[in-house]
């Protein structure tokens, strides 16, 4: 099993006590302004990165395993800036194909959409979406309550919330799909898709 859980990571950072770790911010700068202590306090927290195909061409092992091992996958899709660009007739269809695929607006934040992927076939790896994966079911309330404790829409991603909020909520992960400059490929100058997952309690 190990072996297995290896092979759906490019990446796995569990830390130990005291252990330091390097973060870094959305544009892939090394974070050394931060206080030593901030710094630490971010270090503490699980960290997986799984390589997402373009296109959702291929379901990444970890996502099967996700779902073989009950747990729930929630979308949250932040579309503000992709929406300023668009115009008025593109917005109208956007909204209307929101709606036909099931999106639910987040309370009053227009352009911000959730979404539950109940079946496997049903997952859409869009880049800067966030995922949050639960080993139990949350209602629609608790999860935008959830998702603004988490700051992830105001704060970035991380942001130090999610030293306050994973270690409570331990069978709560919080994903985000990034590519870019934001993470290489060790030992390679390959820039692939990315799902960066953080969380309270180890994956085992």
């Amino acid at each position: 099993m190990e072996g297995e859980q290896q092979d759906m990571f490019l990446e796995k950072h569990e830390p130990a006590s005291d252990e330091d770790f390097n973060w870094f911010d959305e544009e892939g700068n090394l974070i050394d302004s931060l206080d030593s202590g901030v710094t630490s306090q971010l270090s503490k927290i699980n960290r997986y990165i799984i390589e997402v195909k373009q296109n959702n061409m291929e379901t990444p092992r970890f996502i099967q395993w996700l779902f073989t091992n009950g747990y729930k996958i929630y979308c949250a899709s932040d579309c503000r800036r992709e929406v300023d660009c668009m115009s008025k007739v593109q917005r109208i269809l956007f909204e209307r194909e929101k709606t036909m695929k099931n999106w639910v607006s987040f309370k009053n934040q227009k352009n911000i959409y959730l979404k539950e992927f109940v079946y496997v076939e049903d997952i859409e790896l869009i880049w800067s979406t966030y995922l949050l994966i639960s080993k139990k079911s949350i209602e629609t309330s608790a999860l935008f309550s959830l998702l603004e404790e988490l700051c992830i829409f105001s704060s970035g991603f991380p942001n130090l919330s999610f030293t306050r909020i994973l270690p409570i909520y331990k069978e709560i992960m919080i994903g985000k799909i990034s590519w870019g400059e934001s993470y290489f490929k060790r030992g390679t100058d390959k820039e692939p898709v990315v799902l960066i997952c953080y969380t309270g309690e180890k994956i085992v």
